[in-house]
């Protein structure tokens, strides 16, 4: 019985022994290799010694790569091999296979794990990685859409909304901000949308405010002006033309060209004014005549006219509307004259006068004289005034007058039977007026009392001597159609006073 016992004894020293031995063998094995289930940043290097974690690691960390994402949903690898990527191994790895807990070997095969975690050390070459960015499909050119601003533009003459297009092309700076930022964090994708490596449209339509600005464009460039020259001529200053000079300043208002609508004005003026220019007038007695319109014609106020039609633009209407004019004429046409005025040949002293195209009075004349240097000016003018029983003055002379009508700086027709017997002939070269037209006492009244302000007085010298002689007083005689003109015009009077 005893001798069982210390078998059974001895038996059981050499068992506990043995596992001693063992756990102390296993032990001593651990003290230079991982414990199982041990990770070092989520690599498992159970059973590893330092040295074949750190290359197990390095292994695995420059198996590195970066996936890449575009706003289409493709994707592109950058492999750490690409740009250079390398493992830098450090003491950590070493540090913690020293700090295990050899004793515990048995717990780690119970499933109780050990997961290390250290800062991992790499290194890569930025220039690579530059090259890689630049060598990404998403990159090139041939695939590449420019993002697009809302904009307007003109179709079939009507201003519309361009909507805005997003486009496809990636900043460069921000792609490679964005991949450096992925690899020096061990990142391994990049969405470049949400990344914010596109490029954007600066302007969309939504609620840029392109459809107001597209209404005012198509209000201000439909315009059209048309304006009255007078005697029925007119002139249409298009909305083409006008659309070249319309824009919107910085506050969204409309605003016209102000040198380009004076340039117009200008043009207008140059193309239709006649003060100042020579026109041919066709004499009673058929002779072809050139005269230069002094103060009767055409002259629009440039500066006034450039102004008020840009007011005119800045209401978005189309209209009509004559220019603002210095002067204006009774009619427009190869000289503006129409039918009703004065012609005055100095050559013949001879003077008629139509109204409606009626000859009311041929009359002889005495004009300024010639001798002395007061000779009556020449070309086209109008009547300016009208006074009943006026003196006028002068160096020398004062004439009371009973029927006075000024065209031009003191010369005027008058009457001057008071100190005229007779008309006409050669008088006015030795004894003629101071410049104005004197006529017989019952013309001048004919011409007085029919004749409006504004009428044209067209004077000249024919180059040709008809042989008109002196006419006397008593031998000048009003015609009919002189006295029904007047008696319509008193009739007329009369009518407007009983008003």
């Amino acid at each position: 019985m005893k001798k069982r016992t210390f078998i059974i004894f001895a038996a059981g020293i050499t068992l506990l022994l043995l596992l001693i031995g063992t756990y102390a063998g296993v032990a001593l094995y651990y003290a230079d290799h991982f414990l199982k289930n041990t990770t070092v940043n989520g690599y498992d290097v159970s059973g590893m010694t330092a040295g074949e974690a750190e290359k197990f690691v390095a292994e695995k960390v420059e198996a590195y790569d970066l996936t890449v994402t575009t706003k289409e949903g493709a994707q592109e690898v950058i492999t750490g091999e690409e740009i250079g990527y390398r493992y830098v191994p450090g003491d950590e790895i070493s540090s913690f296979l020293s700090g295990q807990q050899l004793l515990s070997w048995p717990l780690s095969f119970l499933g109780k794990a050990h997961a290390f975690e250290m800062k991992l050390s790499f290194t890569y070459e930025e220039e690579l990685l530059k090259k890689a960015v630049k060598g990404l499909a998403c990159m090139q050119e041939e695939n590449v859409t420019e993002p697009q601003d809302a904009h307007l533009e003109q179709r079939d003459g009507v201003y519309v909304v361009v909507p805005e297009v997003e486009g496809n092309k990636l900043g460069k700076k921000r792609v490679l901000q964005s991949l450096k930022r992925a690899v020096d964090g061990n990142a391994r994708s990049v969405n470049l949308t949400e990344a914010g490596c596109y490029l954007e449209p600066k302007v969309r339509a939504a609620g840029s405010g392109l459809q107001e600005e597209a209404a005012l464009w198509n209000k201000y460039t439909s315009i059209t002006i048309t304006y009255r020259m007078g005697g029925g001529k007119k002139v249409v200053l298009d909305s083409q033309t006008i659309s070249g000079w319309f824009s919107l300043n910085k506050k969204k208002k409309p605003v016209f060209d102000r040198k380009a609508i004076a340039a117009w004005v200008n043009q207008l003026a140059d193309r239709y004014d006649t003060i100042g220019t020579v026109m041919p007038f066709v004499t009673s007695r058929r002779e072809t005549v050139q005269v230069e319109a002094k103060t009767y014609g055409w002259q629009i106020n440039r500066t006034k006219e450039a102004e008020a039609l840009r007011l005119v633009l800045l209401q978005g209407e189309s209209t009509e509307r004559s220019p603002w004019f210095y002067e204006s004429a009774f009619a427009r046409g190869d000289n503006d004259v129409g039918d009703t005025y004065v012609e005055i040949d100095y050559t013949n002293q001879r003077m008629w006068y139509y109204k409606d195209g009626v000859l009311l009075v041929e009359t002889p004349v005495v004009t300024g004289n010639v001798s002395n240097g007061t000779g009556s000016p020449e070309g086209y003018f109008c009547v300016v005034d009208k006074q009943r029983n006026a003196t006028l003055k002068g160096e020398g002379y004062e004439r009371p007058v009973s029927f006075w009508m000024p065209f031009w700086e003191g010369v005027g027709i008058h009457d001057a039977n008071a100190w005229r017997q007779s008309y006409g002939g050669k008088i006015y070269q030795y004894g003629g007026s101071h410049g104005c037209i004197n006529t017989p006492d019952v013309q001048a009244e004919v011409i007085y009392r029919t004749i409006e302000i504004g009428t044209p007085v067209v004077c000249y010298s024919s180059a040709q001597d008809y042989g008109y002689g002196e006419t006397a007083v008593g031998e000048i005689t009003v015609s009919e159609a002189a006295k029904r003109a007047v008696e319509q015009a008193e009739e007329e009077t009369e009518d407007m006073e009983n008003l």
